[in-house]
């Protein structure tokens, strides 16, 4: 089975990019012209799935 690209999937494709590389949400959000992250995050959130431990470590190295 093939699957064909169309602009929706490589939009898509594009999102998933640069959320998997560490790009803001809020950048990613703005760029897909949602109105507010909320649905950016409800689609991509699998994506981010290390963001909370990430900011935990980040947050922790901040303190010491």
């Amino acid at each position: 089975m093939t699957r064909k690209l169309n602009p929706y999937s490589l939009r898509r494709s594009f999102a998933s990019n640069c959320l998997s590389k560490g790009i803001p949400i809020t950048d990613v959000a703005e760029w897909m012209g949602h109105k507010n992250i909320q649905m950016t995050f409800r689609i991509y959130r699998h994506l981010m799935p290390a963001s909370i431990g990430r900011a935990a470590r980040l947050l922790n190295e901040g303190l010491c």
